[in-house]
């Protein structure tokens, strides 16, 4: 048994895609919910010489959050990851003057598999919303079991609560990253 290196979980935490988009999101989901102590026992834990090792240590933080996860972060200390929409750290609710900041916003596609056609279906004018304050701008489609995102958020961080919030729906099984090219070539129309 091996365990696999804890820098590549610090890693994932810290932004990159280092397991995949879904791993990796589901990953920084959890790191907002659990000690980092916690986090890293459950990692080592793993035997990577295993074919579904990722999968066992998303079931293992998905049970760890269902049992004693609260959803709240004011009982962790931890970074601000932008669940406060409107309010970046420190920032005060009166503030007068605005600084222009620069266009940070960014286009990205994914493909949402649901767990059948029919899910997909009939989630397909309802699920997601686009309401969130930090979506500039989307389009979507919808073939066989999954639909087909692009997505402009107002900045790069922002994907990820835009994924963690699609984890609420119970028909979603995973949120994978795809080109602009496969995106075209969905074989639904965009609404």
């Amino acid at each position: 048994m091996s365990a696999p290196d804890a820098t590549l979980l610090l890693r994932a935490i810290a932004g990159e895609t280092v397991f995949g988009l879904d791993v990796d999101s589901r990953i920084r989901q959890a790191a907002n919910g659990m000690s980092a102590r916690l986090m890293i026992e459950l990692f080592h834990r793993l035997d990577t010489s295993s074919a579904d090792w990722e999968r066992e240590f998303i079931s293992a933080l998905n049970a760890i959050e269902e049992d004693c996860g609260t959803g709240d972060p004011s009982f962790l200390i931890g970074f601000d990851d932008g669940r406060w929409q409107g309010l970046e750290a420190g920032e005060d609710f009166e503030e007068e003057e605005e600084e222009e900041e620069p266009d940070t916003s960014s286009e990205h596609y994914l493909q949402l598999r649901f767990t059948s056609e029919d899910a997909a279906y009939f989630q397909f004018h309802l699920f997601p919303t686009f309401d969130e304050p930090f979506i500039q701008g989307a389009a979507r489609k919808r073939e066989g079991d999954s639909q087909f995102l692009m997505i402009e958020v107002a900045r790069k961080e922002d994907l990820q609560i835009f994924i963690q919030n699609l984890r609420r729906n119970p028909h979603l099984v995973a949120v994978e990253e795809i080109t602009a090219e496969a995106f075209e070539n969905a074989a639904s129309q965009a609404i």
